[in-house]
């Protein structure tokens, strides 16, 4: 008898301890198939109009397709970007609160702000790279300079007194001018907006006379002729604009791409993660979204997200050099 229920008590321990093993396992991939079970929101740190909210709301309506889970875009405004992106680096990491991140606040952010409310690398996750591509120098149609060279000119005559737009201090638009500053021995007076969409309405109004702005929100403007593309920022010419120099082609050197990505909150699981990143990547390969973003005069090209934390580093890094040289700072 005593034999007997030494066997029936192993038994059970045994049993108990392949069942705990078994929910251990499985936990992971149950949380997973589970998600999501309610809506995700979708933060994009810029007024609506803009480039970011553009791009944010095409790749809203795609994975909500493939995710079967309804993705509500919000628009969070404010300090270039670093506001919304601070709302999100605090949210629960469970995968329901995301965030359109740029260039401009994950990469150059760290160099510009002082008091930085987040650590790009430390305080979330990359999930992908949604698209790359440059920024735009565009005037209106009414200023005499039609290329860099004439606009220098112009910056150098006495008592000169020439404005550029961006959308935001520290942001890619602002450096970009700051570095054409720099290189051709000018001073463009900088005049800062809260968003793409105001600065090119006054842009087009006749209250501004030059600005840097993001392609997506620039070239419908450009193409009804509303706006005048001077220069494109990027490593290379845009598709978009193919006629249109790049920086380095008109003397100054100026390279770096700005790019849309998708982020999650620190410490989200890595199988959501995981999730997220296969939706992103399938929503991606959609011929019809190529053909929105190639439209916007941007490039889609899928790399790993060790690589683009890789590219995030260095590109923290280019523009940490930038900001120093150009003496842009924020207090």
């Amino acid at each position: 008898m005593r034999h007997t229920i030494r066997r029936t008590l192993r038994g059970l321990a045994f049993m108990t301890i392949a069942a705990l093993a078994t929910g251990f396992m499985s936990g992971p991939a149950t949380a997973a198939d589970n998600y999501p079970d309610k809506p995700i929101r979708l933060v994009v740190p810029f007024p609506a109009g803009g480039g970011t909210d553009v791009v944010g709301r095409l790749l809203a309506a795609r994975l909500s397709t493939y995710l079967k889970a309804t993705v509500i875009v919000e628009n969070v405004a404010g300090a270039t970007g670093t506001i919304g992106s601070a709302q999100v680096a605090r949210a629960a990491p469970d995968g329901y609160t995301l965030l359109l991140g740029i260039s401009g606040t994950h990469a150059i952010a760290p160099s510009i702000y002082p008091k930085l409310p987040y650590e790009p690398l430390r305080d979330f996750v990359a999930i992908g790279r949604i698209a790359y591509g440059g920024n735009v120098l565009v005037a209106n149609p009414a200023y005499p300079a039609r290329d860099i060279k004439a606009l220098v000119a112009l910056a150098k005559q006495s008592g000169a007194d020439v404005t550029y737009g961006s959308w935001g201090p520290g942001s890619g638009g602002h450096l970009a001018g700051e570095s054409l500053n720099v290189a051709a021995g000018i001073h463009l007076r900088h005049v800062p907006y809260k968003g793409v969409a105001p600065m090119l309405n006054d842009l087009m109004g006749g209250t501004l006379q030059i600005a840097m702005a993001d392609l997506t929100a620039a070239l419908p403007q450009i193409r009804a002729g509303k706006i005048r593309a001077l220069a494109v920022s990027g490593a290379e010419r845009s598709e978009a604009l193919p006629d249109v120099p790049t920086f380095a082609e008109s003397g100054i050197p100026f390279k770096l791409d700005s790019w849309f990505a998708l982020f999650a909150p620190a410490r989200t699981p890595t199988p959501i993660v995981d999730r997220l990143d296969q939706a992103m990547q399938h929503s991606m390969q959609d011929p019809a979204l190529q053909a929105q973003i190639a439209s916007f005069g941007m490039r889609y090209a899928p790399i790993s997200r060790t690589q683009f934390t890789t590219q995030i580093r260095e590109d923290t890094r280019t523009w940490a050099t930038l900001v120093k040289s150009s003496g842009a700072a924020l207090e």
